[in-house]
This record gives structure tokens, sequence and C-alpha cells, in this order.
């Protein structure tokens, strides 16, 4: 077995070298670091592909380390869970005072654009910019989807994944396809937040989200706040290029922060607010779903926060941070959900509790009978979600065009 380690680490120390060289190379031509001029549009085609193969390698390492799965003895999350006498003290201001917490940036950063690279829909490019969070300190980043001819502005969607997703770090990325570069060729920009933690924001020493369980439950209000803070930069953003139209959505974590944007933005500047939020498998009550669902009985969640000293009772008194506000910041009838009947980790039952509080209307909200993952499944196979969301889309754009005309 040690010889195998050894062996596994050898090579995983070598693709690490590959990938870092990829990604000086991707950086010198997108960002243009080396202040050379840009390469041609083939040459970035080039550079995208290898820096996402040798990303793969080194983010899903199963051929080099697959035989250590086998074997079990490594548990799927490194557990540094604070006590609640720690995150009580710690933590006192942001739980005094929650709506600080999701308070929008009080100064907006300048967001900057890669080089575009030619994709199947049109062009694609990253931002960046320093996260206005106080809990991570670093950059964050998001991958644009536009069509291949843009006239005006286009309507825009800011999309989060789910938990663990690597983004672009992988030669395939679900929802690069089914929501990037299937809107895009529709006639929208399509934004794809990496959330904190996740992504090219991976911590030293973890895989991609892991913090967020590792560190829980503070991991979970810390990157809720932390995301949703980015959204509204992006949002911003989104219209100070001529966006006539914002929406806000996500899947599973991604749909848990799109929740805490529709239920926290009311006070911010009507230029961070989402004019329409798509809630993908989300719920309140997220200090029950810590100690009871699935996700978190498979991973040792629940065992390793009731050893940290944990109980139902003093998770509850975490909720004002943790669930969106009883009342949304957007009019109900702009907020719409798709949910699955079957759902163990995210339950139906919190789901549809937290909506009907909204009084989100019925027609709304889509209820598959699957489970969890089949509701991203179905996303995937089928475009009811996609659609939905350009019907909504359009619906606004019009409601703005309309007094124009009178």
């Amino acid at each position: 077995m040690r010889q195998r380690i050894r062996t596994a680490l050898d090579l995983y120390a070598h693709a690490q070298d590959e990938r870092r060289e990829a990604q000086r190379r991707w950086n010198d031509a997108f960002w243009r670091e080396g202040e050379a001029a840009p390469p041609p549009r083939a040459d970035l085609v080039a550079l995208e592909t290898e820096r996402r193969a040798a990303s793969e390698r080194c983010v899903k390492p199963t051929a080099m380390f697959g035989f250590l799965a086998d074997e079990e003895f490594v548990p799927p999350v490194k557990f540094r869970l604070p006590g609640p006498e720690e995150v009580f003290s710690r933590w006192k201001d942001v739980l005094a005072d929650p709506e600080a917490l999701y308070a929008a940036p009080e100064t907006m950063p300048d967001v900057e654009a890669s080089q575009r690279v030619p994709g199947p829909s049109g062009p694609e490019y990253i931002v960046r910019f320093r996260s206005p969070s106080r809990f991570t300190g670093d950059t964050a980043y998001a991958r644009i989807y536009e069509p291949e001819k843009a006239s005006g502005g286009l309507p825009t969607l800011i999309y989060g994944g789910g938990f663990g997703m690597m983004y672009d770090q992988l030669t395939y990325w679900p929802e690069e396809e089914y929501m990037g570069r299937y809107l895009a060729a529709r006639g929208y920009r399509v934004i794809l937040i990496e959330s904190p933690w996740h992504g090219r924001r991976t911590l030293p020493g973890y895989y991609s989200g892991e913090p967020y369980l590792a560190n829980a439950p503070a991991g979970l209000f810390q990157l809720y706040s932390a995301q949703v803070q980015e959204t509204a930069v992006l949002i911003q953003w989104a219209r100070s290029i001529g966006a006539p139209v914002v929406g806000v959505g996500g899947m599973s974590l991604g749909g848990t922060v799109a929740q805490q944007v529709a239920g926290r933005c009311g006070s911010w500047p009507d230029s961070m607010k989402p004019d329409m939020v798509f809630l993908g498998a989300s719920s309140s009550h997220l200090d029950q779903v810590v100690l009871h669902d699935e996700l978190s009985h498979a991973l040792g969640l629940d065992r390793a926060i009731r050893a940290a000293g944990w109980t139902e009772e003093n998770l509850a008194d975490l909720t004002p941070v943790l669930d969106p506000p009883q009342r949304p910041g957007i009019p109900p009838e702009k907020i719409f959900a798709f949910l699955g009947l079957q759902d163990t980790y995210i339950p139906y039952r919190r789901s549809r509790e937290m909506l009907r509080d909204w009084d989100v209307p019925e027609e709304n909200i889509v209820s598959w009978d699957t489970g969890h993952f089949g509701i991203l499944v179905r996303i995937i196979r089928t475009s009811e979600f996609q659609e939905r969301i350009m019907q909504a889309m359009r619906g606004i754009e019009r409601g703005q065009q309309e007094p124009e005309r009178r």
C-alpha cells in the first residue's frame, strides 16, 4: 500500500506541474499578464482546451488515487467544526444583525474581463473581482456566455451550481451546457458564478467546496453571505453593460444562495436587485437539513456536528443567518421554483413551507416526481427549466417596454 501511495503521489505531483504550466500560459494569454499581444483565436481555443484537460487530471485524480476510495479509510470530509461557544462568541455581531451579514457591498469593486474565446454558442470569457466579503478576502470569478451576434442590451441570468462543483476546471461541466450555452444560443447572457472555496477558489489541502461542510455550521452562513454579496456585484455589473433584465437562479447550493438573494435584497440599491429569482431544490430550515438530511448522513456531517456540541436547540439559534427572512425582498410573483417530490436532501415539505410563507403563486412552482439529483438530471435532459426562465425574462422585459410605448 505504501508503494502504491508513493507512486500515486509522484504521478499527482507531475500532473500538478503540468497544470501550473498550462495555467501560466493561459493567464499570459487571457489576462495578458505577460503584457504580450493577444494571441490568435485558434491559439486561445487550444490554450483553453489544454488548461481544462490539465486541471481535470488534478481535481478528479481517480486514475491515481481511486484505490484509496476502494479501501474506505479516507473520510469524505476533513472536519474542523467550531463548537457552539466559539461560533456564538466569534460571530456575535453577525448573529445580532443578520441584515448586515447580507447587506449590499458598500463599494463596487473593479470587474475585469479576460480575453474572449469562441464557444459553440458565442464568445465565452471570465470576469474576476475582489470579493467584498469579510469571510473570503480572495478573488471572485464567473464565466460568461454570450450570443454570437448580440445587438443592444442582453437579458442576463446569474446562475449558481451545486456543492462540490468544479466549474470550468473540467472538460465537461453540466451547467455550461444546459444553462450557459443553451441560453446564449437563444439570445441571453449567462453568468455562471463560482462559489467561495470552489473551483479556482479551492483552498490548499481541500477539495472543491469542502470548507463549506468542514467548518459547518459557520461555513454555511459564511458561504451564503459571500456569494450573495458577490452576486450583487455581478447584478450591478450586468446592468452597467446594458442588461435590461437580470435574473438570479441556481440549483441546490446555488438555489439556496438565490433564495438568500431573493430574501435579503429588499434594502439593496435598485442597481443590485434582481428582476426575478429561480430556485432549484432550495429550502428553509437549514438547521434541520444539517442534522437530518440524507447527504449530511452520508458524509458524516450529522455525526460530526453533534460531536462538536451542536444540538437541535442551539442550531436553531442560527436560523436568522442560515434561513432567508419571512418575507422576500422582491415581489413573490417574480419568484419561480422547481422542486422534487422525493427529495431527501432538501425536503420537499420544507421547500413548500417557505414558498407558502412568501406567497409565491402556485403557477410559479413546478414539482417533479423525483429526488434531489433527479431534478438536476431532468434539467439537463429537458428544456422545461430553461424555457420557463426565458419566458419569465421575456415577460419582465415586455413589462419594462410597455410604458415607453404609451
